[in-house]
């Protein structure tokens, strides 16, 4: 975890709580970059939140206008997370944080807008020296261990089992496989028919992070660059952390995850790669 500056792709200008920060309510608007603590931010994954450097509150949109507020156990409004390029919302993944009417001008209004791609809704993240305070302890948690803030599967009632699921292609219907059940780091990750009963090699489930691991053996997979097979690893570099974005799923490194070739051949290998709206990059989920 780290210190970072939110730059706007638009404007070039940065987040920066109006009247210096420490102020539930305050706005938080674009501005030039000067580098004192109210243009300063940390996430705390413990509760689903972006955090003030300049002091307890956290990013918040009340009246869709973006402020900072104290923090309130449950609150969807204070629930935002860096995905890739944009700011999302936990609770609702098709909103994110979006300079309204593309405005270059110091001050202009941000708030929540659904997500289009534009460059007023997308940032840069530039991390700055320093080591935020530890987090908070985290809230109730299941017996899995992921806490139980808004926006991911919660504790069963019957035990408390994390909610588990099959990632299924849209193009053909097989799903997302690791290769021979392998537990070991590096295993291929290919599609695959659909199992039943279902096998742990095939199931995958959301982490308190809001990312995608393994139910086989809790990793990620990832990719050393662009277009590259995709492996099991167990890391938190930005290729190999996805989450679903609607239909696609997609990584923090600006990839979406692709069949290679479009191909329907059982054994087909899988990449990251740029979204160009096309049946081998969409996705659903399918609970068991």
């Amino acid at each position: 975890m780290s210190f970072f500056i939110i730059k706007s792709k638009l404007s070039g200008l940065v987040l920066d709580i109006e009247g210096g920060g420490g102020k539930s309510g305050a706005k938080v608007i674009p501005y030039d970059r000067h580098g004192k603590d109210n243009q300063v931010w940390y996430e705390d994954p413990s509760r689903g939140v972006i955090c003030s450097k300049a002091g307890p509150q956290v990013l918040a949109v009340h009246n869709n206008q973006l402020c900072v507020e104290d923090f309130q156990h449950g609150k969807a409004s204070q629930q935002w997370m860096r995905d890739g390029a944009v700011i999302r919302n936990r609770t609702d993944r098709n909103k994110v944080l979006d300079i309204f009417d593309h405005n270059k001008e110091k001050g202009a209004k941000i708030g929540e807008f659904a997500f289009n791609g534009g460059p007023n809704q997308s940032w840069e993240f530039e991390t700055v020296a320093g080591q935020p305070p530890v987090a908070a302890a985290p809230l109730a948690q299941a017996s899995t261990g992921y806490p139980s803030y808004p926006g991911y599967p919660q504790a069963g009632a019957g035990g408390g089992a994390r909610r588990e699921f099959f990632i299924v292609s849209k193009m053909h219907g097989k799903v997302l496989d690791i290769a021979k059940g392998s537990k070991d780091a590096g295993a291929k990750i290919c599609m695959w028919d659909k199992h039943s009963p279902p096998t742990k090699n095939q199931l995958w489930y959301i982490d308190g992070q809001g990312c995608i691991k393994s139910a086989l053996n809790d990793m990620q997979f990832s990719s050393a660059k662009s277009g590259d097979s995709l492996h099991m690893q167990s890391n938190s570099d930005p290729r190999s952390q996805w989450s679903f974005q609607g239909e696609k799923i997609a990584n923090r490194a600006g990839e979406c995850l692709d069949i290679k070739g479009g191909d329907d051949d059982k054994g087909t290998e899988l990449c990251g790669f740029e979204y160009k709206n096309q049946k081998n990059q969409h996705w659903t989920q399918e609970y068991v």
